[in-house]
């Protein structure tokens, strides 16, 4: 551990913190998930003013290091950015997995290389004409990884094809996919599959959170399956996908048993085939169970929900809904010769998409704009974030992103890199603005809103949250009681204990940051 507060402590105004009621926290924090947080003995300190930090560090230090802690592995930095001071730390050059806190480096990269303003755009074309109400040709659909478009969107394009004369097509609805958007295709010499990730747990690829991304996106990738029990014990329960155009193949090995229980669900589907297993019991008593599950192929799900949307306006189509990739190759260029455009449109800029990334840690919306990035630069998304970071002086030993969502085992950072970063953010008085807008706010919603209530945090500390197997972080803003803004970094990582006692101890270090002070009178 780095003993940076000594040069701190001859200050004329030293840190000083409210001890009762930093304990009550503390105290409260810790009986709430069980955990025992050892506390120093201030009776014995007689001259406060000159070893309040050492006070606060071992108070710190205590906290983090409590008997079930014993193998979490911490990388800690806190800095004060108002008068540009470290204020504590612990192992901030260790690389650690960051887990949702890398979408601090996906949207701080983004926003200064593609600037706040930036916009997916998603074009309809044809290869036809329109006469007399009739598109005689196919409708070809051309995106940029657009992840926000859904129901409302097709509804309005619809309207607008409507408008232009078209109530039938003779051809068509084909998604063209075939632009890479910044994946990296080739690392260690096998390619992973391009929708996904690199790294991404096979074990979580069934799930919503694990969407794949690509160029074309429908209701963030997702449908739902509900599993109701059947009226016999023993049989097979029944499962129902309900969205349309999913492209899964249910494949049903779940039993019905006697009583209520219905959490014995588990999903399981191998990456790049159709089949997802749905195991596991449902109790004979119990309500229907829906999930979230992640479809098969995007485009197709794309192009299917547009072909729905267009007939449910009552716009005839004669052909189907098409993955460009399901054509022949000698009919793929054939397909999207000579296109001219029907219409364009863009989403809301990153600065508002931005809000529902951060705030729900919504991984697709992260990895649209990692993969942008790359598109945007022509070459790999990670190429790019590592070019932009050793810009700012972060280098590969102490920041390697390979997805823009923390969902990779295979993205590590460093705590000191970390909140690097968000102090380049809080300099620049409109990154300041917009950054800050998206995190979430303790005690009152995103992913904190159920955390750090009734303490000095609730309502004050703004910070992105990180959660994975044996991975807890925390990381973003706090001020003190002094109205002083502090900057803080929390990487949990390797923990056996259970996760409510590492979460339990990064609320209790925020919450002891938020009742410092300067004041010593």
């Amino acid at each position: 551990m780095q003993h940076t507060l000594a040069r701190l402590i001859d200050r004329s105004r030293p840190f000083v913190f409210t001890v009762g009621i930093f304990f009550a926290v503390l105290t409260a924090i810790g009986c709430a998930s069980r955990l025992p947080i050892a506390f120093p003995d201030t009776s014995t300190t007689s001259d406060l003013d000159t070893s309040a930090f050492d006070q606060i560090k071992k108070v710190l230090d205590d906290t983090l290091h409590a008997t079930p802690l014993e193998t979490t592995l911490w990388g800690i930095d806190v800095r004060s950015i108002d008068r540009n001071e470290q204020i504590y730390t612990n192992n901030p050059d260790m690389l650690l997995t960051p887990a949702s806190t890398q979408k601090i480096i996906t949207l701080a990269v983004a926003s200064q290389a593609l600037g706040w303003d930036d916009r997916f755009k998603t074009t309809l074309f044809t290869n036809g004409h329109i006469e007399r109400n009739v598109l005689h040709g196919d409708i070809v659909v051309r995106g940029s990884g657009d992840p926000t478009i859904d129901s409302e969107t097709l509804t309005s394009w619809v309207e607008q094809l409507r408008m232009q004369g078209i109530h039938r097509v003779t051809g068509n609805i084909i998604g063209d996919d075939r632009m890479t958007i910044g994946q990296d295709l080739q690392r260690r010499g096998t390619p992973s599959p391009p929708q996904l990730g690199f790294g991404w747990s096979w074990d979580d690829l069934a799930f919503g959170f694990s969407a794949p991304a690509g160029p074309l996106q429908y209701q963030e990738n997702v449908v739902t399956i509900q599993i109701t029990p059947s009226r016999t014990v023993g049989t097979l329960a029944e499962l129902t996908i309900q969205t349309t155009g999913s492209g899964l193949k249910l494949v049903n090995q779940v039993s019905t048993v006697a009583g209520t229980n219905a959490s014995l669900i588990e999903l399981h589907r191998v990456a790049n085939t159709r089949n997802l297993v749905v195991s596991g019991s449902i109790g004979l008593g119990s309500s229907a169970v829906v999930r979230s599950v992640s479809v098969a192929n995007p485009t197709s799900f794309f192009v299917q929900a547009f072909l729905t949307a267009l007939e449910a306006d009552g716009v005839v189509v004669l052909g189907d809904a098409i993955d460009i990739e399901q054509l022949p190759e000698t009919q793929k260029d054939l397909a999207t010769n000579e296109l001219y455009a029907l219409l364009t449109t863009q989403s809301e800029p990153l600065s508002t998409i931005a809000i529902d990334m951060m705030k729900r840690s919504q991984n697709l919306f992260a990895e649209s704009i990692y993969r942008r990035l790359g598109f945007s630069f022509n070459d790999s998304s990670s190429a790019i974030v590592a070019h932009i970071l050793a810009d700012w002086g972060i280098q590969r030993n102490r920041a390697i992103a390979v997805d823009g969502s923390g969902l990779s085992r295979y993205n590590y950072l460093t705590a000191s890199a970390l909140t690097d970063i968000l102090v380049r953010l809080y300099q620049n008085e409109v990154d300041q603005t917009l950054f800050l807008h998206t995190l979430p706010i303790a005690n009152e919603d995103g992913t904190l809103r159920n955390r750090l209530g009734g303490t000095a945090t609730a309502g004050n500390a703004h910070a992105k949250t990180g959660s994975m197997s044996h991975v807890r972080a925390l990381a973003g803003y706090v001020k003190t009681a002094d109205d002083e803004q502090l900057v803080f970094s929390i990487l949990a990582n390797n923990f056996s204990t259970d996760p409510t006692n590492v979460v339990a101890a990064i609320d209790a270090f925020v919450s002891a940051l938020a009742t410092m002070s300067r004041d010593d009178s």
